[in-house]
């Protein structure tokens, strides 16, 4: 497997470390990467490297090399931001002074920090490079089919009719804003069908996307979760005098003393298809209830998962627009039903206040 790596370092005696390790890993037995390495040691050129060229990985030193006459400087903090906002490449800070680190608390779950003077640091990324080979190879693949996806639409469609894209009256901006959401769409309708089944990291935007509220948002109030189902359109043009939210059930305690029965080797082959029932009537919308939902578990992070749960269309709140309570529910939202399932949600909500249902008819003999 190639994969590209920008070294951003301004010490000459840690690149030479990072040639002559990067030779004997080469030649080593059985190595997981074929490495191609590009160094820089400032903020400029290391800059016009990321936002020009596609790495898999960045190892970032916070200290750079200061232009004549400037003081010490942290720009290795700028190119993280960099990293982190234009590009999917995993990152590794190599640094002497760890206080000097700057990152965001997102930035802190997928950043690896190395010291400099403990142990062979450029061992240690190396090693750390190749527990991430599963998801370095994700990430080509999908890049790999993403723009393979994007050069069909663009061959067979947009460069055909480009004359209709550009149109005299319209602004750039118009026309770039609408060709981002066309390959979008594009995108979604090429790949939803590929699979008939879906992750569970599919079903949510964790953290939300939005920074205004937004239909399928999550949120935990006095300790229990809502999901919001005002409409969205009211959400964005602030038209919305109450907030309707749908209570989540909590189905975890049942969830997992069921998964351990299944997962038991003491327990009987009865009570394991029994527990397999009980688990399938929780998918299955509470045995097909029309009043309830089923949303699957929500891993905030290994040691937070919560449900699964089951969205109750017959406990509703309305909470009126106060602009404390919209700012507490902003505050406390935890994820984002996606866009591929909040539509089942939102459909299954309407036809149960849609069933008038008929009353028992009976008649004398």
């Amino acid at each position: 497997m190639k994969i590209n790596i920008l070294i951003i370092e301004d010490e000459q005696s840690i690149i030479n470390q990072w040639h002559e390790k990067l030779e004997f890993y080469a030649i080593s037995e059985s190595p997981l990467y074929e490495i191609s390495a590009t160094y820089t040691d400032d903020l400029e050129q290391s800059k016009d490297r990321l936002l020009n060229q596609r790495f898999d990985a960045v190892v970032i030193d916070i200290r750079l090399k200061s232009r004549p006459g400037e003081i010490p400087n942290r720009h290795g903090n700028n190119i993280a931001k960099i990293v982190s906002n234009s590009t999917l490449s995993i990152m590794a800070i190599c640094t002497a002074e760890p206080s000097t680190v700057e990152l965001t608390e997102e930035q802190r779950s997928f950043v690896n920090v190395f010291q400099k003077g403990q142990g062979d640091v450029v061992i240690n990324i190396l090693n750390w490079l190749d527990s991430k080979k599963k998801m370095l190879e994700a990430v080509q693949k999908m890049q790999h089919e993403i723009n393979g996806q994007m050069a069909k639409l663009f061959s067979r469609s947009v460069w055909p009719r480009w004359e209709y894209w550009f149109k005299h009256d319209e602004t750039d901006d118009l026309t770039r804003s609408a060709l981002k959401r066309h390959m979008a769409t594009h995108l979604h309708a090429s790949f939803i069908n590929e699979s008939e089944s879906a992750h569970p990291e599919e079903y949510y935007f964790i953290p939300p996307l939005r920074e205004n509220l937004n239909t399928g948002d999550i949120v935990s109030i006095e300790s229990k979760y809502y999901v919001l189902i005002t409409p969205r359109c009211d959400l964005a043009r602030g038209q919305n005098n109450t907030f309707q939210l749908i209570n989540l059930l909590s189905m975890k305690e049942t969830w997992d003393e069921n998964h351990q029965i299944i997962a038991s080797e003491e327990e009987s082959g009865r009570r394991k298809e029994q527990a397999k029932r009980e688990i399938k009537k929780i998918i299955n919308h509470n045995d097909k209830s029309p009043k309830a939902h089923f949303i699957p578990q929500i891993k905030l992070n290994n040691d937070n998962i919560l449900g699964p749960f089951l969205a109750q269309f017959n406990y509703m709140i309305n909470e009126e627009n106060t602009l404390t309570f919209k700012n507490m529910i902003l505050e406390n939202r935890i994820a984002t039903l996606s866009n591929e399932f909040l539509p089942s949600l939102v459909e299954r909500l309407g036809t149960y206040f849609s069933r008038i249902g008929t009353p028992d008819y009976s008649h004398p003999e």
